[in-house]
This record gives structure tokens, sequence and C-alpha cells, in this order.
């Protein structure tokens, strides 16, 4: 999957209230949760009602994924590019 298709099933689960990771697939959990993308979710999206088909949905997305291409994982290390933290 790409960052795009990560982000939209982690915050399709979330706001179905499903089990999800701490974290979009593939993205940093310490960066992810220093830039409280997840509150901005809800302030933007399910404060007015947007729903997966709706145009201003796909653009948060893409706000999202812009901005996250520094906190990306490497695939086959697990090293955030920003923070240089590992993960396993």
């Amino acid at each position: 999957m790409n960052l795009i298709s990560n982000l939209k099933n982690y915050f399709k689960l979330k706001s179905e209230k499903k089990n999800t990771n701490i974290t979009p697939e593939g993205i940093c959990p310490n960066c992810w949760g220093k830039q409280e993308w997840e509150g901005e979710f809800y302030k933007k999206v399910k404060v007015n009602n947007i729903t997966p088909e709706h145009k201003e949905y796909d653009n948060f997305i893409h706000e999202v994924a812009q901005k996250l291409t520094k906190i990306t994982l490497k695939k086959d290390i697990l090293i955030c590019e920003t923070c240089e933290k590992s993960y396993k």
C-alpha cells in the first residue's frame, strides 16, 4: 500500500471504532504523535460530517500525506528519517 491508502484505511477504521495500529502503516509513531494528525482529523472531518466520498476528505488525506513524507519509516530497517528512532 502507498501512504495515501494507508492513511485512508487508518482513518476509516478509526471512524468505524475498529482496532488499528498506533499509527498508519509505515509512519513513525514518535513523529505521528507529536504532529497530532488524529486531532486534526476529528476537527476537520468528523466535526463537519465529511465522508470518504467527499472531495474535502481527499484534500485532507493528501495534505497529511505531503507533510508525512519525512516521517515515513524505511521499509527494510524501520528507521524514521526525521527523528532517527528505529522500530521493530
